[in-house]
């Protein structure tokens, strides 16, 4: 990734963050025990993004955010026939 690549990145993550600070504070209030880190992954679950998505911005392997997802399942108490999309149009 260029110099310019990672400035564009940067700044779509500010803005896809900021534009979601309604549902962040809900997810807060409905889900207390979540981490910084299982509400950026909500955030960017509600922007429809894939898991290979997702495994870029993060910067790590899409087989870990598959297990970043599982975890915040668990945590969330989710069915795992429950797709993310179905639990995140309700927060």
């Amino acid at each position: 990734m260029t110099l310019t690549e990672k400035h564009i990145m940067d700044h779509l993550l500010m803005e896809l963050e900021s534009a979601n600070g309604h549902f962040r504070q809900k997810l807060r209030q409905q889900y207390p025990g979540l981490t910084a880190y299982d509400i950026r992954l909500c955030t960017y679950l509600k922007a429809h993004l894939s898991t290979k998505e997702i495994a870029v911005l993060l910067n790590i392997t899409p087989d870990s955010v598959k297990k970043a997802k599982h975890r915040l399942r668990r945590k969330m108490k989710l069915n795992p026939s429950v797709q993310w999309h179905e639990v995140m149009v309700f927060l």
